[in-house]
């Protein structure tokens, strides 16, 4: 798969990251931010001040905050800042100490004598009201250094008794004890240093804090955000810490939050009202401006643009009404602020690099759109859709089938999934994705004419496309969409489309590019019908005879009705020409038969309904007849590759109808079975396969029967019989059971049994 890169601004994917810049400002806060920047700038005071940021998830709170800092940054003698985020630092008593810790660490940043001291007053303040100013443990003790001096002692001993060299041990055991009498002192020096203030007065000590604070030129802003993601009794913590130190001179806290979770954070220890306790810490409180819906509409539309603009094309079946109607009936509604943009833009960014082959987009662009609107807002129901293929997709549904009933109520259960607030909007979704599903609730019905559309646009809605959208990857047997283009590509050349077709072939995608081409001949250049009629041809003959059990749905049917039908797009002054040209190059006499069969006026029944329309003339018919029998007299007579064409029944009748007489094709047959080996081969192309479902069957019996009038045609009745009674059946397992069917068919047919009612389904 290429590597696709996708420019997006910061929100990219994965993205509820804030905008950084004022460049990045599609809401017009700048402004607003200025004036908060001047505010905050302006505060010199010998008490600080809590001010408070105020907003929903995803109404851009973080985002105001980058805007104010760009303001202070670009000012000279703006205040200084500094970003805490108390989220990152796990449990309470980690983000106390990283709150003094950071704020410390900035005041000092100076690195002067007074930035210096104030860092180290702050550290000691911190400390103290956070209980961290516990001795630090001891690295050595008296007890320690004895410990090591005996050791070594014992090293001397041991040394000794095993007649080492004593002057060396003893050097190695003196150098090991002065290194243990070094740790000792340096230990002691560490416990001083370390040693617990706690018992000095917290009055002191925040005078002493007090005084170096107001000495600064500016005051230090210190944006506290995220504060809602924490939990309770986090939340509780870090605001009691806020609290104890609002009045410090110069230092201004503002804090950014969404009002309801941390008043119901404070509800506990406030007497239940979390936001009277709030009102006492926060003086200025700066609400965020309000964003129009339609505004996050206009923005969320404008970064559609930018991740998959380049595929909203007609090949992948956008249109600018079926657009509209589904950005504002399916996605707009369920987009509220600009999280749930970001959101949205970010899975869809995410995902549809999955849907392409190359520069090939698998699947329909707007579907996809919609899917992963679900897929984001209502990701319960997303999951389940895979599961309901047969509700949504209405497959194998025919009037007065009695399941309209079941369906409403099944249509019912999956909307239950998502909100009663959002199930009118949801229902219009799978109707958008999903119009047959509309039957469910028996008020629309739409015939074959719209699968066709739908395949071509690659809906969600057909069979072929419905699994892709989820597996995230063509089927097993599928043909992908970026193989079906490079095979139209392959077209113009015969070599070119030659080795297409074998690779397919080789991959075993025959069937599924019959099944694309019957259902993609509106795609099918004309221009370059003298080289893709032969291999349309080519391609239907390799098929011929497989299927037979669904004469409805094969791909022989997919393949001979496709190449009519691109035969009835090609003018009438090339078609017979073109069709001779592919029928010479080819010897693909099964396929022509059908086709002949199709537009000969003589083959159409009595009471046909409808207008007869053949793309041939009489005269090309019976020129193109002719050229068929020089055919197959030709294969007849050099080589035993007629014995082996699969479909031998319509073959042989053809050359009955067109040389208009029995004898030849008779005769034919005649030498073509004189073995038993051939017999059994010629009979076993002569059965028509099926399958039987008995009421209470989970699975279909294969079914096998022959057409009395073809073996008395062919081959003969009573020879038949005679040729049966001759072979051994278990002598062919291949073809046991279908030499056992014509057995019981030929005795019947003579009158020598009395059909039973098992025999019945194969007579």
């Amino acid at each position: 798969m290429k590597d696709i890169k996708i420019e997006l601004n910061d929100s990219g994917i994965g993205a509820e990251a804030p905008i950084r810049a004022a460049s990045q400002d599609c809401l017009r806060r700048v402004n607003f931010a200025e004036r908060i920047a001047n505010v905050l700038s302006e505060t010199n005071l010998s008490e600080g001040r809590v001010f408070a940021i105020r907003g929903g998830w995803g109404f851009g709170k973080s985002s105001l905050k980058n805007l104010i800092t760009e303001k202070l940054d670009a000012e000279s003698d703006g205040a200084d800042w500094l970003d805490f985020n108390p989220w990152q630092w796990g449990d309470s008593d980690a983000i106390a100490r990283a709150l003094f810790s950071q704020i410390a660490d900035r005041l000092g940043s100076e690195h002067s004598k007074a930035a210096l001291a104030r860092a180290r007053a702050l550290r000691r303040y911190g400390a103290a009201l956070t209980g961290s100013s516990a001795p630090l443990k001891k690295a050595g003790n008296k007890s320690g250094a004895i410990s090591a001096i005996l050791t070594n002692g014992s090293v001397i001993a041991i040394a000794s008794a095993i007649s080492l060299d004593i002057p060396t041990v003893a050097k190695v055991a003196a150098f090991l004890a002065l290194l243990s009498v070094s740790v000792y002192l340096l230990g002691s020096m560490l416990s001083y240093l370390g040693r617990d203030r706690s018992g000095d007065s917290l009055d002191k000590i925040r005078e002493a804090l007090e005084s170096r604070l107001q000495e600064l030129e500016r005051p230090l802003i210190v944006f506290v955000d995220d504060i809602d993601r924490l939990e309770p009794d986090q939340i509780r913590m870090l605001l009691r810490q806020v609290k104890a130190n609002a009045n410090l001179p110069n230092i201004i806290f503002v804090l950014l939050f969404q009002p309801s979770i941390v008043e119901q954070a404070l509800e506990p220890i406030a007497n239940g009202d979390g936001r009277a306790f709030l009102e006492k810490i926060v003086q200025i409180s700066f609400d965020l401006p309000a964003v129009p819906v339609a505004t996050v509409h206009n923005i969320l539309g404008m970064e559609l643009s930018k991740v998959a603009g380049a595929y909203a094309t007609e090949a992948n079946g956008f249109s600018h009404q079926r657009w509209g109607n589904a950005f504002a009936g399916c996605i707009q509604p369920l987009v509220r602020n600009l999280r749930d943009s970001r959101r949205l833009i970010s899975s869809i960014a995410a995902h549809l690099p999955m849907h392409l082959a190359d520069d090939v987009f698998e699947v329909n662009i707007v579907d996809f759109l919609v899917l992963e609107t679900l897929r984001v807002f209502e990701p319960r129901l997303h999951e389940i859709l895979f599961q309901e293929r047969e509700l949504l997709l209405q497959e194998r549904r025919f009037q007065g089938d009695g399941k309209h009933d079941a369906d409403k109520i099944a249509a019912g259960q999956l909307l239950e999934i998502v909100s009663e607030s959002r199930r009118t909007i949801i229902q219009d979704i799978l109707k958008d994705l999903f119009p047959s599903f509309e039957q469910a609730y028996g008020r629309v019905t739409y015939d074959s004419g719209f699968r066709s559309i739908w395949l071509a646009q690659k809906r969600i809605c057909t069979s072929r496309y419905f699994p892709r959208y989820f597996e995230l990857q063509t089927a097993v047997g599928e043909m992908s969409e970026r193989r079906f283009v490079e095979f139209l590509g392959a077209t113009a050349d015969e070599r070119s489309l030659s080795e297409s077709i074998n690779g397919i072939e080789a991959d075993c995608l025959l069937p599924s590019l019959a099944a694309r081409l019957d259902e993609s001949v509106d795609r099918l250049p004309v221009d370059n019908a003298a080289v893709l009629l032969p291999g349309m041809f080519r391609i239907a003959e390799k098929l011929a005879g497989l299927g037979e059990a669904d004469p409805f749905s094969s791909p022989w049917l997919s393949a001979w009705r496709s190449t009519s039908w691109f035969l009835a797009k090609i003018p009438r002054e090339q078609n017979r020409d073109l069709f001779l040209k592919a029928l010479l190059e080819t010897r693909a006499l099964t396929v022509a038969v059908i086709l002949i069969h199709l537009n000969d006026p003589s083959d159409q029944p009595e009471n046909r309904t409808g207008t007869f329309n053949p793309s041939l003339s009489v005269e090309d018919i019976e020129k193109i007849k002719s050229e068929w029998l020089r055919l197959i007299r030709g294969l007849a007579e050099n080589d035993d590759s007629l014995k082996v064409k699969p479909d031998i029944v319509s073959l042989l009748y053809g050359w009955r109808k067109y040389s208009g007489s029995l004898e030849e094709p008779r005769a034919w047959v005649s030498q073509a079975i004189k073995n038993d080996e051939d017999f059994v081969s010629m009979v076993a192309r002569m059965v028509s396969r099926g399958t039987s479902h008995s009421a209470g069957d989970r699975v279909a019996t294969p079914l096998n029967k022959f057409n009395r009038e073809t073996i008395a045609d062919f081959i003969g009745i009573d020879v038949a019989k005679t040729r049966c009674d001759a072979i051994n059946p278990a002598e062919y397992p291949e073809h046991e059971e279908i030499l056992r069917t014509l057995h019981t068919s030929l005795e019947v047919w003579l009158g020598l049994r009395e059909p039973s009612p098992l025999d019945l389904p194969y007579l």
